[in-house]
């Protein structure tokens, strides 16, 4: 959506913005010289956007094998967020997504791993492994010790129900890092083109 579409909305833009790098820097706080009519209207803007991502449907046949997949599935829901949230992808013996849920929501740095709740939804799913993830608004995917000590736990607790943790991602506005990957990686545009039309 580009200036034109955006000042139907009485945005009264006057740079040439589209709604992507719009809402990115709400996120980040960047959004110097605007009024504060202005802004509530981003605010709802982004509001809706947030809510609207959430209901597009998982593609119950795509087999995630890696985090680029996975990003795919849980960037859109958490990305620019002011705020922690922790989502789960609940997955079956072929690693096909059974349901994509959030287990929390949380302030500006932390919000809650809950294990039991999470085993709890794997059980009553028949999920046989979990994708975990969590976003960091500082936009640094960089895992925290707090970060790594849930993941051991999480991964422990997993391991008494024979269910697998496949991964914990930690999703930033350009950028996400991987636990078992171990490593922090741009998102891939190829993948989520291809995955968008499938």
């Amino acid at each position: 959506m580009r200036c034109e579409e955006l000042n139907k909305l009485g945005l009264n833009l006057s740079e040439d913005w589209n709604v992507s790098d719009l809402i990115l820097a709400s996120g980040a706080g960047y959004l110097e010289g605007f009024s504060n009519e202005q802004l509530d209207r981003i605010s709802v803007l982004k509001e809706a956007i947030s809510e609207y991502m959430v209901t597009i449907p998982v593609n119950a046949n795509v087999q995630i094998t890696n985090a680029d997949l996975a990003s795919f599935y849980l960037v859109p829901v958490m990305k620019g967020l002011d705020h922690e949230e922790c989502w789960i992808l609940y997955l079956s013996r072929k690693n096909t997504i059974i349901k994509r849920m959030q287990i929390s929501k949380g302030g500006f740095t932390q919000t809650t791993i809950d294990n039991k709740q999470i085993l709890r939804h794997a059980l009553l799913l028949g999920a046989q492994g979990i994708i975990i993830a969590h976003n960091h608004p500082t936009n640094d995917p960089t895992p925290s010790t707090a970060d790594i000590n849930s993941t051991r736990s999480l991964e422990k607790a997993c391991r008494a129900i024979d269910l697998t943790l496949l991964d914990h991602l930690i999703i930033a506005d350009s950028s996400y890092y991987s636990f078992t990957e171990d490593r922090k990686a741009e998102y891939n545009e190829t993948i989520l083109k291809t995955l968008a039309v499938a």
